[in-house]
């Protein structure tokens, strides 16, 4: 979270929650002033706090921009990238801030795919698990189509989602942590 906290404005800044899952950054975001609305695509998701939404096509219930998004680990899982970052930069303020703590897949190699599987040999199998989501690449290579990238570093991320500290060393960079502005349109 401190990545995120410390690209918001200060609070009580408008964020959206883009892809919350169970939405418990949401909830930290806004225990510390900030104005949250959460969204996620997925029904089970639901509860308060917690809109069940597509980010393709969503409104603001009330109508306003948000001073700030955030994706934290979903943008990978979106089916229409394009779509998903369009109605992103229409739901930002002018210069609005888009930010992005996301998984770049394709940058595992074997020692990490079998380390994760728990078996050798396993890059094959890694590659075919993520098939199906937006690489790394692909997410920036988007982003910088619509916004201002700010800031971009690759850093460690599987010894987060595993709750491992021991793979912080060990594995590959596949974190990818961004900042990007929404651009200014011509006045």
């Amino acid at each position: 979270m401190d990545f995120i906290t410390a690209n918001l404005p200060p609070a009580p800044a408008r964020v959206l929650d883009a892809g919350c899952g169970d939405g418990r950054l949401a909830d930290r975001l806004r225990a510390v002033g900030y104005t949250v609305t959460a969204i996620d695509v997925d029904p089970a998701r639901a509860r308060p706090g917690v809109l069940v939404a597509d980010i393709c096509g969503f409104r603001d219930p009330e109508d306003e921009p948000y001073d700030a998004v955030v994706c934290s680990l979903s943008l990978h899982h979106v089916e229409d990238l394009s779509c998903a970052l369009d109605s992103l930069a229409g739901l930002l303020a002018r210069g609005g801030r888009l930010i992005v703590d996301e998984f770049a897949h394709e940058q595992a190699g074997g020692a990490i795919a079998d380390r994760y599987f728990g078996a050798a040999g396993s890059l094959p199998l890694w590659r075919d698990k993520h098939r199906s989501f937006h690489t790394g690449d692909a997410m920036v290579e988007a982003v910088a189509r619509r916004f201002s990238i700010a800031s971009l570093a690759r850093v460690p991320y599987l010894y987060r989602y595993l709750e491992d500290a021991s793979l912080r060393e060990a594995e590959s960079v596949l974190g990818l942590q961004f900042v990007a502005d929404r651009r200014q349109e011509p006045s």
